[in-house]
This record gives structure tokens, C-alpha cells and sequence, in this order.
């Protein structure tokens, strides 16, 4: 006999899977409690302590040219509800991601089942918890200012599981539910752009790929389908009339076609391989080998022949083949979506690691579901087993360093010797622990705002952060060697860490009360004060510890 569940066991199975990704990505996060809030995450807070409701929601005076009404109001209501308590903020970003791999689970295992296909829990359990567990989503995660990456996917993932519903029942909350959330989604971030496209997909899997009624595949468009494209254009037209021109966030143009084109290439290294966290002189050539022109013909050539070819031959297809197709569309959208924004960094971990969000559960599934396919059920479980441990070792890596990143940070903002009144200038600030963001140089003072923030500390004095650098070990930092009384050098105490300054690579600058020549990008910078010496405090950090430069000590390096 058939062995079938009720739907209340189904339920309660759903159920505890839920608790179980839930835990791990709790188990998971734990050490990087207190950290996240750096870069744009500062700025909330700032903003929400000197902004009015409407002038913070709007984001009045952002540069950005967008929609983020609702992603703002989550902040101002956060911080209404429980102020700046790291343990409410973390378990938010860990739950909303928790739901984001348990939706993704429920889409891919209705995909499975609608499908008749085997190993219709197991595939999709085993592509969520590699979601759960992967390095590329710390980012995401624990960084404060990316909570509209988990609400849009959320709200991707909400759709798509309710445009599968409606092919077995057509209810009119299915519909209602999606136009609601379609609308939701249109204040959080860019890539609700893309639901029209998942939406598309997935009726014509189900009409097509699946057979299934062509009145059902009529209303999905009639009713989802076109009333997401028409809104979309009511965005735009929206976008074009609030701001007078319609310039997409973090856009790109400046690039040459090959390195547009390679991207996608580098991405898939990136995330399948994990190409970030491979030597540096290796990734790189990896990368170059991405943007040659023979690898790119036939990359591009294979992609254009397999889709003309499963196209000719879609009805003829086993179904496991046709839901591997959709799934590999599916990347191919979530990537090319990212081939105008910036690719991250080959010297750097994390950043940017937040573009491949919305890539990386659909990867994992087809990862999972290609093993089971294609191997033995013990072998690809032992595949995978194997490929988890080491996803699990690098998303524990990085862990550490969010947690040490804080930790700096926490001790650097609360040890600022008292100044009197004194101009305070930070000559030395860490910028990033190997990729995790720390406070970094701005001209505007990212380290006063941060005590403001943090500490409920107003300094009166001014504070200037000189310039930033590239921490590889919670022990780096700089020494200063004095000149003459309005000179002073100040020198990285390794090499390969490189200056930032407002979030890029430092140069020469010079204000009311210094100037700083950048002699040497990657290692030393020579600091002239404009007023008599003794009206300036001056710093330098070694790990967590700032030390005072003594001005009486010439030619002698500070250590």
C-alpha cells in the first residue's frame, strides 16, 4: 500500500524542518550576536535619532534613487520597539533568513512533487540547508543594512509558492496575497524587478513542461502575470517623476563588454566553487581566464545550444531533467540581474557577497538534485555531506572575524582618550578584518558618529578619521614617526593592507586642519599640520588600542 501523509502531519513535518534550519542558522550566528551595525547600518541610527518620521522614511537626503519606503519603516519600528539591543536584531535577520530557506524548501518540494520526482523532501532539504550554512549569505545575515535582502526574497519566495498553489486551487487569496506583496515588495529593494520572470517561469513549467490545463496557465498570466508588469511600469513611471531620471541603485555603465559578460562565469565561480576564498594569485587567474574571449564564445555558445536543444526537445524530456531546466533558469535570472553592478574584490572576503543572495538557494537545489541524479543515494549523500563541512568551515571563519571585527570596533569607540579640547585626528582607522566591515574613513566622521550611536557619547571636539586600512589579523595597525613639529609619517605595521578613504583607495586631501599627501598607497602617508601641534590629539591603533603620537620624539618610530 501507498504510504501517504495527511495534511496535518505534513504540517507538523514542515513544521519542525522549519525549526531545524532555524536552529542551525542560530547555532550559526551565535559568536557574530553583536556584530553588523557598520556602514549604512551606522547611518540608520544616526539618521534615526536627528531625522523626523517622514524625513527618515523617505530617505530625503540619500543620494539613492529608490523605493525604500518599507525597508526603512521595519528600521524605525525596530528601533521604537527594543532601540539598539543586538540580541532582538540578530534573532530578526536570523529568523526572516530562517523563513527565507524554509520558503525556499516548500517551493522547490512542491516543484519535486508536482513533478512526480524522487527524493521529493530530501533534494530540497539538502539545497536549503546548504543555503543555510553557505558563507556567501554572512553578509546578508549579520550586516544591518541589508535587511531588504532578506524581505525581498521573502516576498520572491511568498509569490512564487502561492503561483504554485494556484495551479491546484484557484483561489482568489493567492491572487489578492501576491498583488499585495508584488505592491510590498516595490519599497524594499531592486530586485523585486525579477518576480514577473519567476512568475512567467513557473506557469509555463506547469503548461508546458508539466502539461497541465491551458485555461490554469491563462488565468496565471491573466492574473498574476500582467497586473506585476503593469505595476512594474507604474514604478518607473513613479521612479521618473519623484527623482527625473530613472537611474537604477549600484548600476554600473562603465565597463567593458567582456567584463559584463564574464561575470556570470565568475559568479558561478564564486558560489559553486567557492572562488572567493582561493588563493589570491589563483583567483585571479581565474578570473582573467573568465574574461577570455575563447572561454566566453563557448560558454555562451553551450548555454544558447543546450536551451535550443532542451527547448526542441522539452515534451520528450524526463521530468527530472525539465525541473533541472527550470531551476537553471531560475540562476540564470538572479545572475544576469547582477551583470551591471560592481563584482566584488579579489582581495577582499565578504563584500558584495549580498548580489549573490537571491542565486544562491536555486544553485544549491540543482547542486543537490544533479548529485542525486546522477550518482548513487549514498555517494551524494556522501558528496554532499563532504561539500557542506567545507561550507561550514569557511561560513565559521568568517563568523570569527564579523566577531572580532565588533569587538575592535566596541573597544576602539569606547577607549578614545578624552581630548579636552583638542582637534582629534585618527590617523590610522580599520576600514575591514579581511572583507568584514569595521568603521572606516569618511570625510564626515564615521568614527564620531559611531560613538554617538554606540556609546551615547557627543564630543564636542572635532574628530577627523585621516584614513582607513585593510586589517588582515586582529593585531594590525600603524606606527608614526615625527618629522619636525608640523610633520608626521604614519606607516602600516604590515604589508598588502592598503589606505582607504571614503570607501575607496586612498588619496592626497587636505582640509581647514591638515594635509595628507598619499605617498604610498600601500603603506605610508605623511600628515602636515596647519595649527601649532599641541592644539591636535593624535592617534594611532594597534589592534584594539589607540596610542597617542608624542610630538617631542623626532625621527624615532611609535610603535
Amino acid at each position: 500500500m501507498k504510504n501517504t501523509l495527511l495534511p496535518r502531519q505534513v504540517g507538523v513535518k514542515n513544521i519542525w524542518i522549519f525549526l531545524g534550519l532555524w536552529v542551525l542558522t542560530f547555532a550559526l550566528y551565535l559568536p557574530a550576536v553583536k556584530a553588523g551595525w557598520v556602514i549604512d547600518g551606522v547611518g540608520f541610527l544616526y539618521n534615526l535619532r536627528h531625522q523626523g518620521f517622514w524625513e527618515f522614511i523617505n530617505r530625503t537626503h540619500s543620494e539613492d534613487q529608490s523605493f525604500y519606503q518599507l525597508f526603512t519603516l521595519q528600521y524605525y519600528i525596530g528601533y521604537k520597539l527594543w532601540g539598539l539591543n543586538f540580541w532582538m536584531w540578530s534573532l530578526l535577520y536570523i529568523s526572516v533568513q530562517s523563513i527565507n530557506a524554509y520558503l525556499l524548501f516548500l517551493v522547490c518540494k512542491k516543484i519535486f512533487s508536482d513533478s512526480g520526482l524522487n527524493n521529493q523532501v530530501l533534494v530540497p532539504l539538502c539545497g536549503a540547508v546548504l543555503f543555510t550554512i553557505c558563507p556567501h549569505i554572512s553578509e546578508v545575515v549579520i550586516c544591518k543594512a541589508y535587511y531588504h535582502y532578506l524581505q525581498s526574497f521573502m516576498f520572491i519566495l511568498l509569490i512564487m509558492l502561492w503561483v504554485q498553489k494556484y495551479q491546484h486551487g484557484h483561489r482568489g487569496i493567492y491572487i489578492f496575497g501576491a498583488t499585495l506583496v508584488f505592491i510590498l515588495a516595490a519599497f524594499t529593494l531592486e530586485i523585486f524587478y525579477l518576480i514577473p520572470f519567476f512568475v512567467l517561469t513557473i506557469a509555463l513549467y506547469y503548461r508546458f513542461a508539466l502539461g497541465y490545463n491551458p485555461a490554469i496557465f491563462r488565468k496565471t498570466l491573466l492574473y498574476f502575470f500582467v497586473p506585476q508588469v503593469l505595476l512594474l511600469c507604474i514604478y518607473f513611471v513613479a521612479i521618473f517623476v519623484t527623482f527625473g531620471m530613472l537611474h537604477p541603485h549600484k548600476i554600473a555603465l562603465n565597463q567593458s563588454a567582456t567584463e559584463y559578460l564574464s561575470k556570470p562565469l565568475k559568479y558561478i565561480f564564486n558560489i559553486l566553487f567557492l572562488g572567493r576564498y582561493f588563493p589570491l594569485e589563483s583567483k585571479k587567474s581565474v578570473y582573467e581566464l573568465c574574461q577570455s574571449e575563447t572561454v566566453l564564445f563557448l560558454f555562451y555558445g553551450v548555454v544558447v545550444v543546450s536551451l535550443i536543444y532542451w527547448a526542441t526537445l522539452l515534451k520528450k524530456m524526463a521530468n527530472v531533467h525539465k525541473a533541472m531546466l527550470l531551476f537553471l533558469i531560475w540562476v540564470v535570472g538572479a545572475i544576469a540581474f547582477l551583470i551591471p553592478v560592481p563584482f566584488p574584490d579579489a582581495t577582499l572576503l565578504v563584500f558584495y557577497d549580498r548580489y549573490t543572495y537571491f542565486a544562491d538557494g536555486f544553485i544549491y537545489v540543482a547542486l543537490a538534485l544533479a548529485f542525486f541524479h546522477f550518482m548513487n543515494r549514498y555517494v551524494a549523500i556522501a558528496c554532499l555531506l563532504l561539500y557542506a563541512g567545507v561550507n561550514l568551515y569557511f561560513t565559521v571563519e568568517l563568523n570569527t572575524y564579523w566577531k572580532h571585527s565588533a569587538y575592535i570596533n566596541n573597544r576602539l569607540l569606547q577607549n578614545l582618550p578624552n581630548p579636552g579640547n583638542r582637534i582629534v585626528v585618527l590617523l590610522n582607522i580599520p576600514e575591514n578584518l579581511n572583507g568584514v566591515p569595521m568603521i572606516g574613513a569618511q570625510p564626515e566622521g564615521e568614527f564620531k558618529a559611531m560613538r554617538e550611536v554606540y556609546t551615547n557619547t557627543l564630543d564636542n571636539n572635532t574628530i577627523y578619521d585621516a584614513a582607513s586600512y585593510n586589517m588582515i589579523t586582529e593585531h594590525d595597525g600603524a606606527h608614526v614617526t615625527v618629522a619636525n613639529d608640523s610633520m608626521i609619517h604614519v606607516t602600516l605595521n604590515q604589508w598588502g593592507t592598503w589606505w582607504w578613504y571614503e570607501g575607496h583607495g586612498a588619496h592626497s586631501y587636505e582640509n581647514k586642519d591638515y594635509r595628507l599627501n598619499m605617498i604610498d598607497p600601500g603603506h605610508w602617508y605623511e600628515l602636515t599640520l596647519k595649527h601649532p601641534a599641541s592644539q591636535y590629539l593624535l592617534l594611532y591603533e594597534v589592534g584594539d588600542q589607540w596610542k597617542e603620537v608624542d610630538m617631542g620624539k623626532r625621527g624615532v618610530d611609535q610603535w
